[in-house]
């Protein structure tokens, strides 16, 4: 198996007994935003039976709670799941930690969860020292280059952003849509200052790592841990980065990638624009 010819992994059970915690994100492996994904939820429920442990690891910038709420709304039973951690958990972690700067919000309102009392957001660009970005609004636009001349206004005074949400898109149903991490790299390639939270950066893995290990009153090796996840720059470059095991989900974003039965895994990696990028494991659908 070369680099660029990843194994297909037919059913999980295959290698259910070489892990003992499991990684999951939730858009393009668990839902799509809109349904839940029957064979995805049966796997779970294995998981539960085999006395495994689940952490639902999301980039949504939104705190653990606001998305436990969503899941239910979907149907999703919860204590399918040992743990929900968000990158929401972890920007609200450090505006908590700096709840002495001044914070302008950018994003949809239902992101707002992010901000309690001690946290000042302020209405106008001008007046904060940070932007948390959450996503795209409707106010600038909803395509990238619509925040051109904002963002150039915003790095011309110096002012840093933070990125909720490193994913750059999502599958809602069968549109796909930009998020925070768009808007987050265009950012950086302006020339402004960013901080990202959440997958594919250490931070986040380090702290579901030490959740898991600590409800379950002992370290668990990291290769006992296995990622699941649909995007090859943040669920599979961040598990390999915090040199964790890995499956790729391909119907996620990737959906429409093996409908033509030619998996070109290589031009797939190329595309990501990361240098050393590797997939070994991959499902078309994650099921039992």
């Amino acid at each position: 198996m070369s680099l660029s010819s990843p194994k297909e992994i037919k059913n999980l059970n295959e290698i259910i007994n070489n892990y003992d915690v499991f990684f999951v994100d939730l858009w393009g492996v668990i839902h799509n935003g809109v349904n839940l994904f029957s064979n995805a939820i049966e796997v779970l429920k294995k998981f539960q039976e085999s006395n495994k442990k689940v952490v639902l690891l999301s980039n949504a910038p939104r705190t653990s709670k606001t998305v436990s709420f969503f899941l239910e709304n979907l149907g999703f039973n919860l204590k399918l799941a040992n743990k929900i951690i968000t990158s929401g958990d972890v920007t609200k972690k450090y505006l908590q930690k700096n709840s002495h700067k001044k914070f302008f919000h950018l994003g949809p309102d239902k992101d707002k969860d992010l901000f309690d009392e001690s946290i000042k957001i302020e209405d106008k660009i001008e007046n904060c020292e940070e932007i948390i970005c959450t996503g795209l609004i409707e106010d600038l636009g909803l395509a990238i280059e619509d925040y051109d001349n904002f963002f150039q206004k915003c790095i011309q005074k110096k002012i840093g952003l933070v990125c909720a949400n490193p994913d750059e898109v999502v599958a809602r149903g069968n549109k796909i849509e930009y998020c925070a991490g768009a808007l987050a790299i265009l950012y950086k390639k302006m020339g402004g200052e960013v901080i990202f939270f959440g997958k594919p950066y250490e931070q986040i893995y380090h702290f579901a790592h030490q959740e898991i290990s600590s409800s379950d009153c002992k370290t668990i090796s990291k290769n006992r841990i296995l990622a699941i996840g649909d995007n090859l720059k943040t669920d599979i470059f961040g598990a390999q980065t915090y040199n964790i095991d890995s499956l790729l989900i391909l119907n996620g974003i990737y959906k429409d990638f093996f409908r033509d039965k030619n998996l070109n895994f290589e031009k797939l990696i190329k595309s990501t624009g990361i240098e050393n990028l590797f997939i070994k494991k991959f499902q078309k659908e994650l099921i039992w």
